[in-house]
């Protein structure tokens, strides 16, 4: 078992290294380019260890800044301003090697909850399905926040069987340090209750050693969030306001998404995101351990429930946002796996070969997705190849519109810290209301001001158009009969159909209609106009 699990393993840092550069310098991830790396690296400059930054817990942040003070992707002699392209890139290795180890320790947890068999099924899960792979090729919260949820699961699972100081100390521990890595983790102290529920109904333990053991379980999670996130404290009226503008927005509908209930999109989420064998084996072995050991069936249901029903029923849903549920979820489908093999009448070594072809069989969609993404990802972006365009066409210095779908810096000359290479028509932040803004006089306006090239992105045109703006319509509409000349440059195979706008499939490129990253872009040139 161990050489299958080495295997696995190797496998997993493969598919994760694979393509981890894609982009740079530039980063074309928003929350990417913005969160942690950025952030670690303004504290270094500045010297200070306060984020100001809260909308994301910021446990990643602090890792990242220990790694840069280390020197470890950090030339003290160039500001990142000018070249972070080695900070992203060891901040991005790091992480592939945390979503390697959340396999290793999704082996731990199949092999504590039910045995080695489970143990080797989940952690190919997490090995290999579409989203923890993804992910891990970016430097964000997502994946890191999984190595400490997993442990905390198991962590629960030993208080519902031992009940010890340490047990306790250490679940607490592990949701703390998830909790402060992102803040659904939280969810998790509610399986910390069923354990001390199930501790009172099936062990007979007294109620009143359980609620110690919460207290304690408790204070180290208060311990472990501050230590991780002390300023949440320190600058608690900023702390506050930032994590509640942040609700307000989970809670308000994005502009272009889909029209469908969360808890819906979240389903649809699970079939490519988690696989679709995966999640009916999950949903299988939740049923199967329902009726073996029902405490230790709730102590792996109750958090992706409650994280379910939570997110569904935000205003905003985002297929990466349910990967905390995914290591509960993997050692659900690899107890579901076991039994299968087990009801099989047949010698041991058949049931072992029938163990790794039942795990071949459900990781197969999510190494394909992966490995097909990778490639993707090796290609250029369709906003390099864009820029280089206006390199050879446009004169330095000329007026152009561009929609924001690109990084800062993107257009600068010299490097990312350069001056502008092109006079840019002014955008006004919020960028996420961008296309209520647009109206076909803005075509007018241009051209007074001189301003002939207009690029646009299917990332801004395909939002606008989705909601149903009509102003956006009328405009992008003028825009193509009004110019002399077009440039379309595609991220899609010559023989696909475009893919219809959807903030997962048209920024993690899984559709087989991508050839490239990046959106389809437009570059217009107006008629008329000098």
């Amino acid at each position: 078992m161990r050489v299958a699990l080495g295997g696995v393993l190797l496998a997993a840092l493969a598919l994760r290294l694979a393509e981890i550069g894609h982009g740079l310098p530039y980063v074309f991830n928003a929350d990417e380019e913005l969160h942690f790396v950025a952030i670690a690296a303004r504290m270094i400059e500045d010297s200070t260890l306060n984020p100001g930054y809260f909308e994301n817990p910021p446990g990643l942040t602090y890792v990242f800044y220990l790694l840069f003070r280390a020197g470890i992707g950090w030339d003290g002699a160039r500001a990142f301003a000018h070249d972070p392209e080695s900070a992203f890139l060891v901040a991005r290795v790091l992480v592939a090697f945390i979503g390697t180890l959340v396999a290793g320790l999704a082996y731990w947890a199949g092999t504590r909850f039910v045995d080695r068999r489970a143990g080797i099924v989940a952690a190919s899960l997490l090995a290999f399905t579409f989203l923890p792979v993804f992910y891990s090729k970016h430097a964000l919260n997502d994946v890191v926040t999984l190595a400490p949820l997993t442990v905390g699961l198991v962590a629960c699972l030993w208080v519902y069987e031992r009940g010890t100081p340490a047990a306790w100390l250490v679940a607490g521990a592990a949701i703390g340090a998830a909790t402060a890595t992102k803040y659904t983790a939280g969810a998790m102290l509610a399986t910390l209750g069923v354990a001390a529920l199930a501790r009172v109904l099936e062990k007979r333990s007294a109620p009143l050693r359980e609620i110690l053991g919460l207290a304690a379980a408790g204070a180290a999670f208060g311990a472990v969030f501050v230590f991780m996130n002390p300023f949440a404290l320190v600058d608690l009226s900023e702390f506050k306001s930032q994590v509640g503008g942040q609700s307000a927005q989970a809670g308000g509908t994005k502009l272009g998404q889909e029209d469908v209930p969360g808890w819906i999109y979240y389903l649809w989420t699970f079939t490519w995101g988690f696989g679709v064998l995966p999640a009916l084996a999950a949903v299988a072995g939740a049923v199967l351990l329902v009726r073996r050991d029902r405490a230790r069936a709730l102590l792996l249901i109750v958090f992706p429930v409650l994280l379910f029903l939570f997110l569904g029923g935000q205003g905003r849903f985002f297929g990466r946002w349910m990967l905390p549920a995914y290591p509960a979820l993997a050692v659900l489908a690899g107890y579901a796996v076991v039994r299968a093999v087990d009801a099989l009448r047949t010698s041991p070594s058949r049931r072992a070969w029938a163990l790794a072809g039942a795990t071949a069989l459900l990781v197969a969609q999510g190494v394909a997705a992966s490995v097909r993404v990778g490639e993707t990802l090796s290609h250029d972006d369709t906003r390099v190849i864009a820029r280089a365009w206006l390199v050879e066409h446009v004169p330095r210095g000329a007026k152009i519109v561009v929609e924001p779908f690109i990084p800062d810096g993107f257009l600068n000359a010299g490097g990312l810290d350069g001056p502008p290479a092109w006079d840019r028509f002014p955008v006004k932040r919020p960028f996420q209301a961008y296309e209520k803004k647009l109206n076909p006089a803005l075509v007018d306006t241009y051209r007074r001001g001189g301003y002939c090239f207009v690029v646009t992105g299917s990332h801004q045109k395909e939002r606008g158009l989705e909601a149903g703006l009509q102003g956006a319509r009328a405009y992008y509409e003028r825009l193509d009969r009004e110019s002399a000349g077009k440039v379309v440059i595609s991220p899609y195979r010559a023989d696909a159909d475009p893919v219809g706008f959807n903030f997962d499939s048209s920024f993690n490129y899984r559709p087989r209609a991508f050839a490239r990253p990046g959106p389809l872009v437009e570059i217009h040139r107006l008629g008329d106009c000098r």
